[in-house]
């Protein structure tokens, strides 16, 4: 019997403290706004606001996002995670673009049909369509600030094929940039500053 009390008495220490230990490590200044609408606790249960870590810095973050595989079906690779980003950013931590933080995307290797137009000319100068469903998508999170570079070397390499030689611009979705290289670009973002997000 005075080992069950001495359990019990410890375990309820354990659980009057956890709060306290909890709040400790959260930050008490987030979140600034609401995803959902509802309350951190309302949403997913009572102490979540206190169990809850917000991120610290909020002002001049950069980021590089490494898109190089297309995903399946209805899910694009990585697109999904960027708006989370954006969301997590303005909404629950008050962020500004531009002002506090600016998220780049590196387009190359197995990604590259998502920086295509999706009704465009294949290399045989056909009319096409269907090859790039997620272009909503991108331009979207384009008109939200991110800003596509779609790797040259791809160009060559994999989408030669599926746009007419000479012609591959003219076949990129509206304000898709350029860089020379996909992975040489990532290295020089972050030797800029910029902190690589593989999703």
């Amino acid at each position: 019997m005075r080992l069950l009390n001495a359990t019990l008495g410890s375990l309820m220490i354990g659980l009057v403290s956890m709060p306290v230990l909890a709040a400790q490590g959260g930050n008490t200044e987030c979140p600034v706004g609401l995803v959902s609408g509802m309350t951190l606790d309302a949403e997913f249960g009572p102490g979540t606001q206190e169990l809850t870590k917000c991120i610290k810095k909020r002002q001049q973050v950069k980021m590089v996002v490494q898109i190089n595989q297309l995903g399946t079906g209805t899910r694009p690779y990585a697109l999904g995670n960027i708006r989370n980003i954006i969301q997590d950013y303005e909404i629950t931590h008050g962020m500004v673009r531009g002002r506090d933080y600016e998220i780049v995307a590196v387009i190359h290797s197995g990604g590259g049909t998502m920086a295509l137009k999706d009704e465009g000319l294949n290399g045989a100068g056909q009319a096409v369509t269907g090859r790039n469903p997620a272009q909503s998508q991108v331009e979207d999170l384009m008109a939200q600030g991110v800003k596509f570079y779609f790797c040259q070397n791809t160009t060559r390499a994999y989408l030669g094929t599926r746009v007419p030689l000479g012609g591959a611009t003219a076949e990129l979705i509206p304000g898709m940039l350029y860089t020379t290289a996909g992975l040489t670009s990532i290295a020089d973002f972050q030797a800029q500053g910029y902190q690589y997000i593989q999703p």
